[in-house]
């Protein structure tokens, strides 16, 4: 009674709730915003799109190499550390 999507007598546990659509209206602005003025394909030029240079020498490539090589050596570090803590635990608790 207080929780309406509970199936208590099933054993299903919380029923599917059905989600509702809304719908939406967009309305497209024509007039060209003062920030914008002149820099889009409505205001007579038609902007070719920006190219996309790779840069192998970049800061960017710098810091994504230096990333890797850190990251590979912290994970051998942690496996060393493990190895380690496991050649420590005795082998044969039988002996004193």
């Amino acid at each position: 009674e207080q929780y309406p999507t509970y199936d208590g007598e099933g054993g299903l546990g919380m029923l599917a709730v059905e989600e509702t659509e809304e719908e939406t209206e967009v309305e497209l602005a024509e007039v060209e915003p003062a920030f914008l003025r002149g820099q889009t394909r409505r205001g007579g030029r038609d902007l070719s799109p920006v190219r996309i240079v790779k840069n192998p020498d970049g800061s960017l490539q710098r810091a994504a190499m230096q990333q890797g090589t850190l990251a590979k050596e912290r994970r051998e570090l942690r496996q060393a550390q493990a190895n380690q803590l496991i050649d420590s635990i005795p082998k044969d608790l039988n002996r004193p």
